[in-house]
Parts: C-alpha cells; structure tokens; sequence
C-alpha cells in the first residue's frame, strides 16, 4: 500500500484551499483553523521521530485529516450549481421598476429593433408598447405590476376577436424574458403585428357583440 509523506499531504491540502471555488472574501474561522491545520501538518518530520510506528500513526492520522478538511470545505462551502431555468408560472411583470416610457416610445423602439435584426428586443418593447396603451386607455388596470398573461387575458375582454394574438405575444414575451429563449423575425414581427392591431381596434363593451379586427 502506497503512503503519502507529510510534505505531500501539506502540498495536497495547500492546492485545494486555494482553489478559486474555495475562495472567500474575508478571513472566517474556516481559514484561521485550515492554517493552523497546516503549520500542525508542516512540523512532521518522519526523520525527527523515533518510532516507525509513531512515524506512520502520524502519517496516517495527517491522511485522514486531509480527507477530511476536503470533505469539510465541500459540505460548509457547496459544490457549484447551474441555475435552474424559470417555468412559465415564475413569471414576474412586464416592466422593470423604472421603465416609464410611454407606449409610443416603446413602439419606436420596438420598431428601431425590427430594423437592425434585434427580433428579441423587439418582442419585449413590442409586448411592453401593446401593454402601455392597454394601460394609457385605461382598459387594463396594473399594468406595471401585471403580467404578461394578465394583460393578454385582461386585454382580450375589450377585444374578443384579437385574443388568440395577444395570448401569442404573451407567450412571446415569457419566452424571451422569463425563458432565455433567441426571437425570430416571425414571433417578432407577429408582437408587433398585434400591438397595431390593439391599438387600431375599438374596445367593445360587455352588453354589445365584437366586431372583428
């Protein structure tokens, strides 16, 4: 059975506290006792011991040690972790805290963003312009606060006859923001397609029949 010296042991332990994932940004407890660990290890010398058997009992307790300081530092500090991706349901609202552009302002940029290829961009200004003028006409309450589902779903009861494409630039815009998901031209073009289609259409009221768009 191979043995690893005391030296070894000490170079072992020394490269795997200053691994990067090891790393913290002030001294904790943690690296005051893995230093003193390291002086204790460093002052064994087998040639400075007068028992074989010391010698290796030594050797063995510093062995298990190591082993487990490493175990230690990956329980108390974690192994890294990818981020989970969101699901539809963790969604959050349209609008960052503070965008307060107006739905024509988002439109240009929208628009600006359809121009230079930036489908992903113009899928969220483009939601976001729809969302603002439901809002500036006072037919969806909370927009800021609301969600891309909530709006469609709200918009849809003032126009029935667009609430197959206000659902489909919600979900758009879910993907892209709350997803990761890369636009195309066509989902792009088709937020866009919808936004105009809102803002061109007359709202209808409870006790009157839809007239398509």
């Amino acid at each position: 059975m191979s043995t690893v010296d005391p030296d070894e042991a000490r170079r072992l332990l020394e490269r795997e506290l200053d691994r990067s994932a090891y790393d913290g940004a002030h001294v904790t407890w943690w690296d005051r006792a893995s230093s003193a660990f390291l002086d204790w290890l460093g002052s064994f010398r087998l040639g400075g011991l007068d028992s074989p058997v010391v010698a290796q009992t030594a050797l063995w307790i510093a062995v298990v040690v190591l082993v487990a300081v490493v175990v230690l530092v990956l329980v108390s500090r974690g192994l890294p972790r990818r981020r989970p991706r969101a699901k539809a349901s963790d969604t959050g609202g349209v609008f960052d805290d503070d965008d307060l552009r107006s739905a024509d302002e988002l439109r240009d940029t929208a628009r600006a963003a359809l121009a230079r290829a930036d489908w992903t961009q113009a899928v969220l200004d483009g939601f976001r312009a729809l969302a603002r003028g439901l809002g500036e006409r006072d037919l969806v309450p909370d927009v800021p606060g609301a969600t891309a589902r909530a709006i469609a779903d709200r918009g849809a009861a003032s126009f029935p006859t667009v609430r197959d494409r206000l659902e489909d630039a919600a979900t758009a815009f879910d993907a892209v923001r709350y997803l990761g998901s890369d636009a195309d031209e066509a989902t792009a073009r088709r937020v866009l397609d919808a936004e105009r289609d809102v803002r061109r259409a007359r709202p209808v009221r409870a006790d009157e029949p839809a007239v398509p768009a």
